[in-house]
């Protein structure tokens, strides 16, 4: 369910993104989120190695000012739908709920390949957390424009993009 607070957190993630364009790397920005509080917060840095997405740094960094394995309880916010690894790395994080803009119909890890609903996660669960609340298109609009000048054009709802 859409919460007050959901489009200020998006609104960071976006700015997180140009951060992530204007160094060089792809749009992607993200949060974690815990009480109303920013745990954490990261820029995309797959330039640098290619598994540190936004989200995953986000989530790594939330494990170490927590101090815990688990981000229960918290929000992972991103300007764009986690991708299948992101997705996964949520449920392991078991994160409680999964905020994006951009949809990823190509490749994203809700509307492409379901991890985050996967049902059958849950029979692990000493490994992956419950499904988490998914909240999608918050300011989506405004989060494509980061994408507007890079050569990621499989992100959003706009089918004549997506049919290219």
């Amino acid at each position: 369910m859409y919460k007050a607070d959901d489009v200020k957190f998006i609104k960071k993630c976006i700015e997180l993104s140009y951060l992530a364009v204007n160094e060089g790397d792809a749009p992607f920005g993200a949060l974690i989120v815990k009480d109303g509080s920013v745990i954490a917060e990261a820029s995309n840095d797959a330039r640098t190695k290619i598994s540190d997405h936004a989200e995953i740094i986000a989530m790594h960094k939330a494990r170490e000012v927590l101090g815990e394995d688990k981000l229960l309880e918290c929000t992972l916010y991103s300007n764009c739908e986690p991708c299948p690894m992101c997705s996964f790395m949520a449920r392991e994080y078991k994160v409680s709920r999964v905020v994006f803009s951009v949809s990823s119909p190509f490749m994203g890890g809700y509307s492409k390949w379901n991890i985050l609903e996967d049902k059958g996660l849950e029979n692990f669960p000493d490994f992956f957390g419950k499904i988490p609340e998914v909240v999608s298109g918050i300011l989506e609009t405004e989060a494509k424009k980061a994408f507007d000048n890079t050569p990621l054009w499989m992100f959003g709802t706009n089918q004549k993009e997506i049919n290219r």
